[in-house]
Parts: structure tokens; sequence; C-alpha cells
């Protein structure tokens, strides 16, 4: 059965299997498509239609084409996306000769996706033969002309510009959007820690609850292309499969970037959307992200309570909530890895807004002899520079006190802080 029927098989709404695409037995007659053939040489073309009520893991196409991006604009602080829709853009991915970059790497399959009134159109680009690379770049920035806005997974660090790159050698001027959104940049900054890795897939398999059944591995690709070139096209199907799969996920990953950042509820999203606001000043709303990430971060302990912790107890302390600040520095420094801004920050409250010295005393002591003792992983030269601050501070502290301080080249006994 040839690819583009296959394809054109899962457009059934009552399908609900994994779409499989992948070629029944032996090596396919013909490749998939249509020859489009041009002055500046030919490339193949497969197109197809996916009604609305299409179903891609829990969204319909219907509710992709619906779905408003604007929030995400705001996240990826990109004034160009403000506004951004759905139906208004095209998803784009690419397969290239190799990973790296250089002269020499070809774009050999172009993908992309878009909403016309009543389903969602693919069209793949395939290099048949690299005579045909000028007339498929042609291809490609046409269908780039049509478009203000691209949503893509990686684009703006690896497809674009080996797109760039080779319309360059060619002498073309490139015709991509003016607004890009980026998957992976923005799924990086919300889910950094949510997954085992921030790649395409995860998201598909977390987020749009869709698992691929066979699928060609990404890196297998170029390796495909080149078989096909010295005569060996048994791949090739397979290779549109992967791509087309990507293409389709595209717009349902932005749908649940969407959503979660509209109401989050994830508590690592939480706790980035915090980092987020607080970059960008909005102390307000930072403060309020991480107290709902720490709902969900302490139970059980998660590798990012230890820094929410730190930066609320900094906002805290901005806004003059001192005595909060060091409640929450007080559970930091219960966790591991320790650290040792917590315990400083901690010493510093003691001494000059509690006035306790003897707790701040106390307080640098424990710091000190996790240094020394390896509990505080930091390299020799912070270390050699956080010795010598509390060296500072305990001689003061002692000062104040009229004590005599101790050797302090002799660890001293930890501070175990009251509960």
């Amino acid at each position: 059965m040839r690819l583009v029927e296959k394809l054109r098989r899962i457009s059934a709404p009552a399908a609900e299997a994994p779409i499989s695409l992948e070629a029944e037995g032996a090596v396919p007659a013909e490749l998939p498509g249509e020859l489009i053939e041009s002055e500046s040489g030919s490339y193949r073309r497969v197109r197809i239609d996916l009604p609305l009520d299409h179903v891609h893991g829990r969204f319909s196409l219907e509710r992709l084409a619906s779905t408003s991006l604007a929030r995400l604009a705001a996240i990826a602080n990109d004034p160009e996306l403000i506004g951004l829709k759905a139906r208004e853009c095209i998803y784009f991915d690419t397969e290239t000769t190799s990973l790296g970059g250089g002269v020499g790497t070809y774009v050999f399959l172009f993908g992309a996706g878009w909403f016309e009134k009543d389903c969602f159109r693919v069209e793949q680009y395939f290099l048949d033969n690299i005579t045909g690379e000028r007339a498929l770049l042609e291809a490609i920035n046409e269908s780039f002309s049509r478009f203000k806005n691209v949503v893509s997974f990686h684009g703006k660090g690896f497809d674009a510009p080996r797109l760039g790159g080779r319309l360059l050698f060619h002498r073309m001027r490139p015709s991509f959007p003016p607004a890009h959104l980026d998957l992976c940049v923005l799924g990086r900054k919300l889910y950094r820690d949510a997954y085992e890795n921030c790649r395409l897939q995860t998201f598909e398999r977390n987020l749009v609850d869709y698992v691929r059944a066979d699928d060609l591995p990404g890196a297998d690709c170029p390796r495909a292309f080149f078989d096909h070139l010295l005569g060996d096209s048994q791949r090739i199907p397979r290779v549109f499969e992967h791509n087309f799969l990507d293409v389709l996920t595209l717009p349902a990953v932005a749908a649940a970037f969407a959503d979660e950042v509209e109401a989050p509820s994830h508590p690592v999203v939480l706790s980035n959307l915090g980092v987020h606001f607080e970059s960008v000043g909005r102390d307000r709303e930072a403060r309020e992200s991480y107290e709902q990430a720490l709902r969900g971060l302490r139970n059980p302990n998660h590798a990012l309570l230890g820094r929410t912790l730190e930066r609320l107890a900094l906002l805290e302390r901005r806004s003059g909530r001192h005595a909060e600040s060091a409640e929450l520095l007080l559970e930091r420094v219960k966790l591991s890895p320790h650290a040792f801004q917590p315990l400083e920050d901690l010493a510093k409250y003691y001494e000059h807004r509690a006035r306790d010295l003897n707790a701040a005393v106390a307080t640098a002591v424990d710091a000190r002899s996790r240094i020394l003792t390896g509990k505080i992983r930091v390299d020799l030269a912070a270390r050699e520079r956080c010795l010598r601050a509390l060296d500072h501070r305990l001689a003061r502290l002692h000062r104040l006190l009229g004590d005599a301080p101790e050797p302090s080249g002799a660890p001293q006994p930890p501070f175990h802080p009251r509960s």
C-alpha cells in the first residue's frame, strides 16, 4: 500500500489506534507522493488533509485550531508573538543529512502543517535527488511566505539555520515568518526537571497522551536518506512517517503548553514560572507561583524544592517579611544537597534582624563545618572565599559577644536548627 493511501486512512475519525505508516513487507516499488518539476529541478510532494474531527492523543484538531497561544508569547518574551493564534501559524519540521551544521548539511525532507477552513493540511517536500535542491528550497520559501507566524521545535537553533545556510548557498533570500515560536525553548523554560528530558516525543507522551508505534528515531533518518541515494529506499516511508508525526504533534504540544500556562497546576511548571516572573520584575506573581509550587514539591521532596525555597525566601526578604524568609531558609538548610547561601542568609538574619548573636554564631559555625567536611560541595576558589567570609563574620560576632573566637582551622560542631 502506498504511503499516501496509508496517510489518508488515518483521516477516519473512528481510528483510535496509534498512527502507523510503515511499509507492509517488501521494499516500496515507488517513493511516496508525486513528482513536482520546475525549471530549477524536481522534488517529491506528499499532501495530506486531516479533517478537524481527527483526534491526536487527547486533542481533536478542531480543539487545536481554536487554541490561543497569546499567553505563550508572554512567557517567550517575544512581542512579535502577541495575540498569536493557532490558526495563523505554519508548523514545520525538517530532516537533514547531519545533526551538526556546515555547508554540506542538506535538508532532504521538509514537513509543514497549517489549518485550512475545514482541515489540517500537511505537506512534505522530499529531495529525491540532490540536483533538485533549489526547486525544493523554492517550494519551502513559497510555503513560508504565506504566513506571518511559525511554530517549530528547536527550529530557532537547528532547522531555521540549516535552511538559511542552504538558501544562502543558492543565493536565495529566506522568507521565514517574522514571528517564530520555538516550543523547545519554551518547553525547557516551563518543564525543566519535570521529565527525564525536554524532547518533543517526551512532551508528546506526557502532555498529549500519544505514544508512537515503531517510530524510526530521528537520528536514523540521515542514514535512511543516504541508503536511498545508493538505491535502497526501503526506510524512506518511515522517514516520512516520523516527520509527519513531528508536524502533527507541534500544535498539540503548543496547546498543552498554553493550557498549563493559563491555569498552572504542575509544581515544576509553577516553580519555573516563578523564575520567569522574577526575571521580568513581576515579584507578586513570582511569589504566588513559588507558594503554589511548594505544595507539590514538598511531598515527596523534589529536586526543585531547595531552589524554590531559596527564591521565595529572597522575595520575602525583599518585601520586608524577614521572619517568613527565615522560616523558609530553616527548611532549606535541612535539605540535601546542602548549600552555602541559605546558611549565610540565615546567619545574617539572626545577626541583623533577630538580634540573636548566639544563633548567628551557631549558624556560621555550621556552615563552616559543612564546607570543611565536604557536605557543601564547592570548587577550591569558592571554598576559600566562603571560609574567609565566615571567619570574618565569626570574628565580628565573637567581638560583639565579648568571647574569644575558637581557632579557625578546626571544624566546629554542626548546628541543628530548631524545627
